[in-house]
């Protein structure tokens, strides 16, 4: 089988419009790319995928499958050398899939990099954005970093090898990344490897997605964590002004949406409010099922 050089996995938890637009960019942004939809939405959604993008390999699922799980299934079933990982809410930009091949072949076994905000109507959508994505967005830093996001990155088949056993147990990018530090494998960020975040949470589903990420990501850490697990769960109030104080640093050092995140302030704090309640819930209790519930 010829290698097609890069694959890109999606992970498919929102459905339609979003995936729409998702692949509409991957079609005419990706044109050589091996794409993979790993979904679990709707009939409704692969239905509209096999019929309008008959190329795109359609992984489905009838039962909930969390984030982790479906970038895993979907990377299992690529063939290339290069594997990005995006997802359903994303649009990749001009140039995107050509940089990553070119960064690869160069010897980068871990590329990302920004995340620009499409959503930009009302400040609770540059609220929902500043919570997940400041710390990405542009612009960026370039060259080794620290951090990358797991919606934009990509993966030579040394970093999915050593990676492979923490993706089979459903891992997040908080646990995939420094592990691949510590395995001699640095992430590189380059400012061409850009999309777009699309998706227009509503108040009340970024409340439901911010307590349920957190009780998740508490709840997987409990294991490391032993009998701190109660220091951290005392001290989940402190994760509010840490967190604002983080997220503001981002947009002062950038220069950039400074108006944006002073309106957006009292939604961040609420949010952040939301947040460590949930850790402290996923501290005191586990993560029960919050996982298969994050999109």
């Amino acid at each position: 089988m010829t290698d097609p050089g890069l694959s890109v996995v999606v992970a498919s938890v929102n459905g339609l419009p979003y995936l729409a637009d998702c692949l509409t960019a991957l079609e005419t942004r990706a044109q050589d790319a091996e794409i993979v939809v790993a979904d679990w939405t709707d009939d409704a959604t692969r239905e509209t995928v096999r019929r309008r993008w008959p190329r795109v390999r359609l992984l489905s699922f009838d039962e909930p499958k969390t984030v982790p799980e479906l970038r895993a299934a979907g990377i299992a079933d690529t063939t290339s050398s290069y594997v990005a990982v995006i997802e359903d809410h994303c649009n990749v930009r001009e140039g995107w899939a050509d940089r990553i091949v070119e960064l690869h072949r160069a010897g980068r076994p871990v590329v990302g990099g920004p995340v620009y905000n499409a959503a930009t109507a009302r400040s609770r959508d540059w609220a929902a954005f500043f919570c997940e994505y400041s710390a990405s967005m542009a612009p960026a830093p370039v060259g080794e970093v620290e951090t990358l996001v797991g919606m934009n990155v990509s993966y030579d088949r040394r970093a999915l090898d050593a990676m492979r056993p923490l993706l089979e147990q459903g891992r997040w990018e908080s646990d995939l990344h420094p592990h691949l530090q510590r395995s001699g494998l640095p992430l590189f960020a380059d400012d061409a490897v850009a999309l777009d975040h699309a998706k227009d949470f509503g108040f009340r589903e970024f409340v439901s997605q911010r307590y349920h990420y957190s009780r998740s990501y508490a709840g997987m850490r409990l294991e490391s964590l032993g009998a701190q697990r109660w220091v951290h769960l005392l001290g989940s109030p402190l994760l509010v002004p840490v967190l604002y104080a983080r997220i503001a640093g981002n947009v002062f050092r950038r220069r950039v949406h400074r108006r944006e995140l002073l309106k957006a302030t009292p939604l961040i704090v609420l949010y952040l409010c939301v947040w460590s309640f949930g850790e402290a819930v996923g501290y005191a209790f586990g993560g029960g099922r919050s996982l298969l519930k994050v999109r």
